[in-house]
């Protein structure tokens, strides 16, 4: 009988450790679940200089996969960026395949344009991408999420 009650003893008490390490695994579980990705939308204003406020423009940042995704007129496209201070640079941007003959050359323009950026300027709710110039390629405004 005391060889049972001491075996019951020590089984009681091992078994805390893992209790502990399961309580530790939940916090830090919560802890990753409150990181969260950082996206910020933007609707484009301003393409070359031109207004293009009407045409649904849009570009996202995704900081955590350093990934750019949005609309470019007729498709929605994703690119991937890296980005040291202020400097960005993108991939060659990849889009869905739809043909739009009105939105066709403001597209076309958006990729091309977006290729030549080398330049990220974020201040509050507005995003300005330059070329290596410092010529305003992008102006967008952080769009209400």
């Amino acid at each position: 009988m005391k060889s049972l009650l001491i075996i019951l003893f020590f089984v009681a008490f091992s078994n805390t450790n893992s209790c502990t390490n399961k309580n530790n695994t939940a916090v830090k579980s919560q802890e990753n679940e409150n990181q969260v990705t950082k996206k910020t939308t933007f609707s484009v204003i301003r393409l070359n200089g031109k207004d293009v406020s009407k045409r649904n423009l849009h570009i996202t940042f995704d900081e955590k996969q350093s990934s750019a995704y949005g609309h470019s007129g007729c498709n929605t496209f994703s690119s991937k960026y890296t980005e040291e201070g202020k400097t960005i640079s993108f991939s060659f941007p990849i889009a869905t395949k739809m043909y739009c003959e009105k939105n066709a050359a403001i597209e076309k323009e958006f990729f091309k344009t977006l290729i030549e950026v080398k330049t990220r300027v974020q201040k509050e709710d507005t995003l300005i991408l330059k070329d290596g110039n410092k010529k305003e390629l992008f102006f967008g405004v952080r769009s209400k999420e």
